[in-house]
């Protein structure tokens, strides 16, 4: 009894454990779909500070509180914030452009935050384009299509700040761009096919650009109103402000542009090229170089059609970035096919794509003919440290092991970099004893870090797990073979109380009757025919009590697994309590015979037996039926005979009814015992399968 409480104390205290758990699940669900709701509510102030909310795809990225700049001049260069994902809202923010070729502008309603490259990503982009002094907004499905354009104001000028909106609501769209003197223009279209929802972010294409009071809020009919006009005449007529681009004058401003930018592009005359020093050791003071830079600070690389070359130190007016052609004077300092220029003095010429990177091997850096160079290369992460502004990682490719060294950007989460993972890093190699602390055959100092694939599922970290929850498992199987065990026990000893029951009611009354009738014998004293009588006696008790040891012995035999064994061993059970009486016993079986669970087959063999014992010793049957059913959904075993029957109050009392009920619901069966007096009982069980 103390265990079965026990037992049951502990899977109410995991039930309850269980519905806790459950409930606080549920209640931190609806608290995140609240929140949710809450933030999608109150407009977002963006603070670029918090780099984990961004997503750079592209560019060169800089960020200080709600201000955001991209210093590359790469074709469609994004900046996507990760962390809001609304329906109907407005979304404006300062911007500047650093010169008039490129455009710049806001994207919202972006589905995907796609892969770099121009246009690659499925959302809608508004921005300026200053060369054909036009406002745009289109869509972008790894393709553009152009949905509406419109002439900026004479007075204009794209390239101060400019404050530009954007409104969506359903499908219909509204962009307004206000210029610092004042002047703005709007433009509105609708998208049948449009995107319902998405996230918001920044691109620039062939200009750097600085963003600042970026806010998102929502967006309702009331803040579409301005542009319904615009919104009736775009429905009306799909080409507007189409034409205002081939007006002469825009021909004109475009092509004196263009010129003014070829003219910038020309070779300054006594430029060097970077390979005639290689092989010539020593000082070579005053030599002017030309080239791209492809690696900033802290080690500046400068890369023309030749090779490359370190530059040590050096003047600026402007800080590099990535792509910077620049013409920089001063020293050359060759020594065994390495060089460096000293004392630079760079002037930047114009701003353009960084150069592409080689792909390369860790094994082909080794030989030092790649070093310098913008390079691409895969490496196996070992370990990655934290530094100051930025991060140092440990590399591996097959057996090379190298050093990179990386800042906080938009790019990559440092956080999320895990020992195992497959890295993909762009940036210059070096082996400057400065970069590689004489332990590494090269550094790269990147600028772009990409996860290809997290670690595999057999590193420590996955190993633990697994071994923690095959810990778990283990001690949960404990647990529950326990439990069977103490349920196994339990129907033992449940099994021998009843069997000592029954003993004690047949085979232990039966003993003291022929000891008392024995004793009495020996006592008698009235005459020989009254110690005969007492003799008779015991004897008439010994068969009783025989036929009993039978009885309870039949019930120790082997369990059955095959039905037809049922039928005929309960016919035998029959015929041993009968002890060759009249009584006529009809045993059938109907079916196609089959191998039974033993579940089934004790269950239908005990509720049998202790029906025949019933009906044979206490009903006076002269007729006794045992019919086996078998079909292919249930099992039915019926046990009737035409005795006297069994009175309405008894039929639910005795030992040996509450033991077939027992046995019934331990394998789920429906027991029915119908029974009319002087007409016979009738004894069903059905098991369903």
């Amino acid at each position: 009894m103390i265990s079965r409480l026990s037992g049951t104390a502990r899977v109410t205290i995991v039930c309850i454990l269980l519905a806790m758990a459950a409930a606080g699940g549920v209640t931190a669900m609806l608290l995140q779909q609240r929140a949710k709701g809450r933030a999608a509510s109150r407009p977002y102030v963006a603070d670029f500070s918090q780099s984990s909310d961004w997503l750079a795809l592209g560019g060169a990225w800089t960020a200080k509180g709600d201000s955001a700049a991209n210093t590359s001049e790469e074709r469609g260069a994004r900046l996507m914030n990760r962390s809001i994902v609304r329906e109907d809202y407005q979304v404006d923010s300062d911007l500047r452009l650093d010169n008039p070729y490129g455009e710049a502008g806001l994207i919202f309603r972006a589905s995907e935050a796609g892969e770099e490259g121009v246009d690659a990503y499925h959302g809608y982009f508004a921005g300026v384009r200053p060369t054909e002094r036009v406002l745009e907004f289109g869509r972008a499905d790894f393709g553009w299509q152009l949905l509406a354009q419109k002439a900026l104001p004479e007075s204009a000028d794209p390239t101060q700040w400019t404050h530009l909106r954007a409104v969506t609501v359903g499908c219909d769209f509204g962009v307004t761009a206000t210029f610092s003197d004042g002047s703005s223009t709007s433009l509105a279209a609708t998208d049948p096919s449009c995107i319902g929802s998405g996230q918001s972010g920044l691109r620039s294409s062939l200009t750097a650009v600085r963003w600042r009071n970026l806010r998102i809020a929502p967006a309702g009919q009331e803040d579409l109103r301005p542009f319904q006009p615009l919104l009736a005449l775009h429905q009306n007529d799909s080409t507007e402000g189409a034409a205002l681009n081939f007006t002469p004058e825009a021909i004109e401003r475009y092509i004196s542009l263009t010129s003014i930018q070829a003219r910038q592009h020309e070779v300054l005359p006594g430029v060097r090229l970077v390979h005639d020093f290689l092989t010539s050791p020593g000082r070579h003071p005053g030599v002017t170089l030309q080239g791209e830079i492809v690696s900033v600070p802290p080690l500046v690389e400068l890369q023309d059609d030749s090779g490359t070359i370190t530059i040590a130190d050096y003047q600026s007016e402007k800080p590099l970035k990535l792509g910077d052609v620049v013409e920089a004077q001063g020293t050359v300092v060759s020594e065994r096919f390495r060089s460096h220029l000293e004392d630079a003095k760079l002037r930047l010429l114009w701003s353009d794509t960084p150069f592409p990177p080689l792909s390369v091997s860790a094994s082909q850096l080794m030989d030092g003919t790649f070093r310098g160079k913008a390079v691409t290369l895969e490496g196996t992460l070992v370990s990655a440290t934290a530094t100051h502004g930025g991060y140092e990682l440990l590399l591996s490719d097959q057996s090379f092991l190298f050093r990179a060294l990386a800042s906080n950007d938009f790019r990559t989460d440092f956080a999320a970099l895990e020992p195992g993972s497959r890295l993909r890093i762009r940036g210059a190699a070096t082996s400057v004893e400065k970069y590689t602390n004489n332990l590494y055959p090269f550094t790269v100092l990147t600028d772009r870090v990409e996860v290809l694939h997290g670690p595999p599922w057999w590193s420590t970290r996955y190993m633990l797990w697994l071994l923690l929850a095959a810990s778990l498992v283990f001690v949960l199987t404990q647990f529950l073979l326990h439990r069977l065990q103490q349920w196994h026990l339990r129907s033992v000893l449940r099994e021998r109380e009843q069997l000592a029951m029954e003993m004690h009611d047949t085979l232990a009354q039966s003993f003291a009757g022929i000891a008392y009738q024995l004793q009495a014998a020996s006592h008698e004293k009235r005459g020989e025919s009254q110690v005969q009588a007492h003799i008779e006696n015991a004897l008439k008790m010994v068969h009783v009590s025989h036929k009993e040891a039978r009885r309870t012995i039949s019930t120790l035999r082997p369990q059955y697994r095959d039905a037809a064994a049922i039928v005929s061993s309960l016919k035998e059970t029959a015929e041993s309590l009968s002890d060759g009486g009249d009584l006529k016993i009809d045993a059938s079986m109907k079916g196609r015979n089959q191998t039974l669970p033993l579940p089934t087959t004790d269950a239908l063999f005990r509720i049998g037996q202790e029906a025949i014992s019933n009906a044979i010793q206490h009903s006076r049957c002269q007729t006794l039926t045992i019919s086996l059913n078998l079909s292919r959904r249930e099992t039915s075993l019926t046990i009737r005979d035409d005795g006297r029957g069994i009175a309405g109050d008894e039929i639910h009392e005795g030992l040996g009814m509450e033991g077939m009920k027992n046995r019934a619901a331990k394998v789920r069966a429906e027991l029915e015992v119908t029974s009319v007096s002087g007409a016979g009982t009738t004894v069903f069980v059905r098991i369903r399968r």
